[in-house]
């Protein structure tokens, strides 16, 4: 079997290492037309690879330093375990409240969305009602960007286009 390697363009080569991606601080672009030439230039480079992106308006590090990419759920300095169990018994309090409301309301799909919790997160993370598990990943480069910039008053890089 062959093995699969990452690669990097040119440009992210000399700004970081595969072995210190976390490490670095974001490849600054200016424009989202940039961006989409520098993504379409690593797609190329790692065929072999899906590539899914992120869209968030800060860039949260660890206490060594590098980027994260925890759930909600799960965001905190050290969660200690009663927090956890509390944010878990939140998270199940309003899936079923979820799960409820659909009911009552005649709404397609009660019985998939109880018997599914994914569905229950997906619809209470999408919402903004309580932390989950779930990370929003996307294959969509714009629609990470437009997340990204949501709530942010920055410039973005689609304003500048």
């Amino acid at each position: 079997m062959r093995e699969i390697d990452g690669n990097l363009t040119k440009e992210l080569k000399q700004h970081t290492s595969t072995r210190k991606v976390g490490k670095n601080h974001g490849f600054k672009v200016k424009k989202f037309r940039e961006l989409v030439e520098h993504v379409a230039k690593l797609a190329y480079l790692n065929k072999d690879f899906l590539l899914f992106y992120r869209g968030q308006k800060n860039d949260y590090r660890n206490k060594a330093d590098s980027s994260t990419f925890y759930p909600t759920i799960y965001r905190g300095d050290y969660v200690l375990q009663e927090e956890l169990d509390f944010r878990f018994d939140k998270l199940e309090s309003a899936s079923k409240i979820l799960s409820q409301l659909f009911k009552e309301n005649k709404i397609d799909g009660p019985s998939e969305l109880r018997r599914k919790k994914f569905i229950q997160w997906s619809i209470l993370q999408y919402y903004e009602v309580t932390e989950t598990p779930l990370i929003d990943l996307s294959q969509s480069l714009r629609v990470a960007c437009s997340f990204a910039q949501l709530y942010n008053d920055q410039p973005s890089v689609t304003e500048s286009q």
